[in-house]
């Protein structure tokens, strides 16, 4: 059976790297064939969702990785709709062996490009959304792939929010740093809540690190995390 792999519009530029990476075993095939059917994402189910769960606690990862934040998440927050987004078909596979193993039915994810579906949501959905260490892209020429802009959050993002949700962003990329908070700043239906360096410096107690969190902070270098309120 082919991948199903996701199509993207020529206006968008990619804003992702790999969509995949290591060759797939026999039983991850499967697992992509058999299981990822059953706990996808496409057009009809968004739109199923939305209407059904608009009350419920609602919480989106936008690129997920290897899934291991997200699959925390659903783990220890069995009342609230989890949704993830991941293009990397090797994060996915990842993802599914671990939701298969524990039976969690209240995980839902698409490997499309999320720029292609957030507006299949109804608008004040979601109570949080994560953007944790997304592509720092990090040559001056690949800039306009970064995922997070100004327009991304305040004209995209923002009105998917419930009123006073969030969105928490995390990066150990210097530069994407500064970028990020310049774009933060920006922000018109957004505001950043920090008061002082402990509010993006520190990570709440209760977080889960990510793979790649922790092989950052292996390696010298420094997460830092925003977090964003909807004003109104």
């Amino acid at each position: 059976m082919k991948q199903e792999l996701p199509n993207f519009h020529n206006k968008l530029i990619r804003s992702f790297g790999r969509i995949k990476s290591r060759k797939l075993s026999a039983q991850k095939k499967f697992l992509l064939e058999n299981f990822l059917p059953k706990i996808k994402l496409d057009n009809n189910s968004i739109d199923q969702v939305s209407s059904r769960s608009k009350e419920q606690s609602n919480i989106l990862e936008i690129g997920f990785g290897f899934g291991d934040f997200l699959f925390n998440l659903a783990q220890k927050n069995p009342q609230k709709n989890i949704y993830g987004f991941e293009p990397h078909i090797n994060g996915i596979v990842n993802l599914l062996e671990l939701v298969n193993k524990e039976n969690l039915n209240n995980i839902k994810i698409s490997n499309a490009d999320i720029r292609h579906e957030i507006a299949n949501f109804t608008d004040q959905f979601f109570d949080e959304i994560y953007i944790l260490f997304p592509d720092p892209w990090p040559k001056f020429k690949h800039y306009k792939r970064r995922l997070v802009t100004t327009n991304f959050l305040d004209n995209i993002l923002a009105s998917k929010l419930k009123k006073s949700a969030k969105i928490i962003i995390a990066t150990d990329h210097d530069a994407y740093k500064t970028w990020i908070l310049a774009n933060i700043l920006e922000c018109k239906k957004l505001y950043w809540n920090a008061s002082s360096k402990s509010d993006w410096q520190n990570f709440p107690q209760n977080w889960i690190a990510t793979k790649y969190q922790k092989k950052a902070i292996a390696e010298g270098r420094i997460p830092v995390i925003f977090e964003l309120v909807k004003s109104s």
